[in-house]
């Protein structure tokens, strides 16, 4: 974007022996300034207690958003992709950093593994003791959704059964019994899309206990649904 500036200079010209009969001359000039382009929203995973957590911040706007997403990890190293390997130039790294290195790189599509700090393609699997029993990964909280958007991530559930709803001023808007691609101990994933008026609410998505369905490993999502 680029706004307008709009300098005003006033000029004023003494003709030799005009006396106080003279005028000034005024010199409008307009040029344009560059105004910095708005941040990008990206979403990190950051260790929080032992587990990888989604975040979305918001970094300057660049081609390389792979090395600004780890930026805002902290973590200052360049990064390359080819082939579908983003390589991290960094020498050391705890075994938490690289887990958020890793799952942070591989949300972007082109990337499916990381070589970093010594280490060679890595993958997701590699950090599944850094993972919640429900791992929603869209949308994060504080995110902008549309009126029609789609909760995803992956789940260790029993039977791979998990229930996911949006609540809004405690009133349950809308409800869907999800099942992942696999059940506990493995790990599957799962999708499901929602319909939503505009305003503030909540995700939430647990796993129905097989005595009684009361929720368990409960995860919160507070969101905002744009007009």
């Amino acid at each position: 974007m680029r706004t307008r500036l709009l300098l005003v200079v006033s000029v004023a010209f003494l003709a030799a022996g005009c006396g106080s009969g003279s005028h000034g001359t005024v010199i409008t000039i307009t040029t344009t300034a560059p105004v910095s382009p708005k941040p990008m929203a990206v979403t990190i995973f950051a260790v929080e207690q032992g587990l990888l957590q989604p975040k979305l911040v918001h970094v300057p706007r660049s081609p390389a958003i792979a090395g600004a997403a780890l930026g805002a990890l902290g973590i200052a190293a360049p990064v390359t992709i080819s082939g579908g390997t983003a390589t991290v130039d960094l020498a050391k790294a705890t075994n938490d950093q690289v887990a958020e290195i890793v799952y942070t790189l591989t949300h972007f599509p082109s990337v499916q593994r990381v070589d970093v700090a010594g280490r060679m393609g890595l993958t997701r699997d590699d950090f599944a003791a850094y993972v919640p029993p429900i791992f929603v990964e869209t949308p994060v909280t504080g995110a902008e959704v549309a009126h029609t958007f789609q909760v995803s991530g992956t789940a260790s559930v029993f039977e791979a059964t998990l229930v996911v709803q949006l609540v809004r001023d405690g009133k349950v808007l809308s409800k869907q019994t999800v099942t992942a691609s696999e059940g506990a101990p493995g790990r599957g994933s799962f999708a499901a899309t929602f319909t939503a008026t505009p305003g503030a609410l909540t995700v939430v998505a647990f796993s129905p206990s097989a005595a009684d369905g009361t929720p368990q490993h409960e995860v919160d999502i507070p969101v905002t649904v744009t007009p």
